[in-house]
């Protein structure tokens, strides 16, 4: 059949306009989810709309088969192998899974910045494989199952292939069917080596399939059953030690860091803003410096452009851990410093001069009236307040001591506090 009207008469054109549309229209809800300026980011979450591009490009193979099965073309052509059929009636819907996959892309771009890396090519490569296998997989049971029902059928279930695993507690199964990438990427993470590759493996389980299945004849198309099992188990296999995990860090030598005090360490989407980051970083460890809390980490903005609220608010917790110590971690096991957690966070907030009104809404109002009540002691009572308390965050056999006024007593009880 010439391309034309291969073309005009392809399901595929009829599909095209109300996928894109509606792939236009989602794809503000996924907007919220990339992180600005960080290209693995946005292809990352651009294979969520694979939950829509995957069952229409399925439905599209599974109709195109009806149409080969009522023509029985493979029966009056035998100088055209069934693959070759099948690529040529499919070839129309590959198009639009492609077309479909860069516009998820590309509906994105707006929110990147910089040179894409390697994970921007990888992740279309894989998109471009699921797209084949829901193609491949409709089509064969375009042919395999009742006229009436192949291609409501075919569209359910490859929706729930796309969308039910995200749901299910055995976390390989989420990572095979390509969309668990939307789980990727903060700044300092790039897509998982493994969770790519468990997706591709599972993904050319379908399309070994559906070529062993219409190459071969019964009993032998049982083979295209192991092909698919073969590859479900490998793709499990690869994706097991992941969980529900689809990142991994990215590499530190792509970071670079300052000299100073604090330490601030920026990777290359944050470069233009380094000189506001650095200088805020060292003005709310000055403050906090003014009162004795001079133990901070390396400071490691994890936005393309953190604002100012942010950067104070990233030094200032940074002298404090940022999760309960192992003894707090079994069932049951009591931990007297959480009491000590959002009064000590609201203090050394507003002490690196965060605004009341964000801190209220982080910690509430107890601890922030707390928190005033210790800064208005002298610096070296807030400093005794604040390594008392800090102490009880690393373990559990201590209790925290919240309350300011045994602190001043007791700066105003040593010997020469009274001249």
């Amino acid at each position: 059949m010439p391309w034309r009207s291969l073309v005009r008469t392809s399901s595929a054109l009829r599909v095209a306009p109300v996928l894109f549309v509606w792939l236009v229209m989602y794809s503000g809800n996924m907007t919220g989810w990339i992180t600005d300026g960080y290209w693995p980011s946005v292809v990352s979450q651009s294979t969520f709309l694979l939950n829509f591009t995957a069952p229409a490009v399925a439905a599209c193979g599974a109709w195109e088969a009806l149409k080969v099965r009522r023509s029985a073309v493979p029966a009056t052509a035998p100088a055209r192998s069934s693959a070759t059929i099948a690529l040529s009636v499919l070839a129309p819907v590959l198009v639009l899974g492609a077309v479909s996959v860069l516009l998820a892309v590309a509906l994105f771009v707006p929110q990147a910045s910089g040179f894409p890396g390697w994970s921007v090519p990888v992740v279309l490569l894989l998109e471009l494989l699921v797209v084949l296998a829901h193609a491949a997989a409709g089509y064969v049971l375009g042919l395999a199952l009742p006229r009436l029902l192949a291609v409501p059928l075919v569209l359910v279930a490859s929706f729930g292939w796309m969308a039910y695993p995200s749901t299910l507690d055995a976390f390989w199964v989420r990572q095979l069917n390509g969309r668990n990438l939307t789980e990727c990427c903060a700044l300092d993470q790039v897509p998982a080596t493994r969770a790519v590759c468990a997706a591709a493996v599972a993904a050319l389980g379908p399309i070994a399939a559906a070529w062993l299945w219409n190459a071969l004849r019964a009993p032998l198309r049982l083979t295209a059953f192991l092909a698919l099992a073969a590859a479900t188990a490998a793709g499990a296999w690869i994706a097991e030690p992941l969980g529900f995990r689809a990142a991994q860090p990215r590499s530190a030598s792509e970071q670079t860091c300052t000299e100073g005090t604090p330490q601030v360490c920026l990777w290359p989407e944050q470069r233009s803003a380094g000189a506001d980051i650095t200088d805020w970083a060292t003005q709310a460890q000055q403050r906090l410096a003014a009162v004795g809390v001079t133990r901070l980490a390396p400071v490691e903005p994890l936005s393309d452009r953190p604002t100012h609220e942010e950067i104070q608010s990233l030094v200032a917790l940074r002298s404090v851990p940022d999760h309960p110590p192992q003894c707090a971690a079994g069932r049951g096991a009591r931990w007297p410093g959480a009491r000590a957690v959002a009064p000590l966070a609201a203090w050394l907030e507003l002490t690196a001069g965060v605004a009341l009104q964000p801190v209220e809404a982080r910690y509430g109002e107890s601890p922030v009236r707390l928190a005033r009540q210790v800064m208005a002691l002298p610096a070296e009572e807030q400093h005794a307040w604040f390594q008392r308390n800090a102490s009880t965050l690393t373990g559990c056999d201590a209790e925290p001591d919240l309350d300011p006024s045994h602190f001043h007593q007791a700066v105003s009880a040593q010997p020469g506090a009274a001249r």
